[in-house]
């Protein structure tokens, strides 16, 4: 007697035998991955996004500058770190320094009669500035300029602020691009660290 031959239907179709077993389906290798190493990556992507939401937000803030006033009625209760700012007044007691990436020639000076350091591009330029009051964190860039002026006798006290002159809001498109990077990596760490959560009774339900 000859064996029964499966019909074409059942061929074509690719039809599976009842007792037949459906395959494990792959899990990403994205997705598969040591909790701890999750954990690391997640921490060190989070810890960076907050070094960098300082710039964020300066990218999203106001591009209507405070105005600090001049000389003989400057408004400096009303100066705002991460803002943009314009003050007028003559620079004294300049240092020349260079750009750290580009080595671009830059000026860094007390604004006369203040103890706010105004970095600019160049060497020299008209007496208004315009540009990004810089917070806390990024005075300590500063902190050499600051010992060579104290070294020539110039007091700044300890509440010296500084205005980086020209940085504007909404031209750091690299530290967006980098927060939006920084992000997905968080995001897919996080669901690799909670996937097994979800795939327990109350995710397979």
């Amino acid at each position: 007697m000859n064996p029964e031959r499966p019909s074409e239907d059942g061929f074509f179709e690719g039809g599976q035998s009842p007792g037949s077993a459906r395959p494990p389906r792959r899990e990403s290798p994205l997705l598969a991955r040591s909790p701890v190493f999750a954990v690391l990556v997640a921490a060190i992507a989070g810890w960076l996004l907050v070094t960098l939401w300082p710039d964020l937000s300066y990218f999203a803030s106001s591009r209507v500058p405070v105005d600090l006033g001049g000389p003989g009625a400057y408004r400096l209760d009303a100066a705002r770190p991460n803002r943009l700012v314009q003050i007028r007044g003559e620079l004294v007691d300049t240092v020349a320094v260079a750009e750290g990436r580009t080595g671009a020639a830059r000026t860094v000076g007390r604004l006369a009669g203040t103890n706010l350091l105004v970095d600019r591009p160049g060497r020299a330029g008209p007496p208004v500035f315009e540009g990004r009051l810089l917070p806390a964190q990024r005075r300590d860039e500063y902190g050499q300029v600051a010992r060579i002026l104290r070294e020539r006798g110039v007091s700044l006290g300890d509440a010296w602020q500084v205005l980086r002159d020209g940085e504007r809001p909404r031209r750091q498109w690299l530290s967006v691009a980098g927060a939006a990077l920084l992000v997905a990596l968080l995001g897919l760490n996080l669901r690799a660290l909670f996937r097994p959560l979800l795939r327990g009774p109350l995710g397979r339900a």
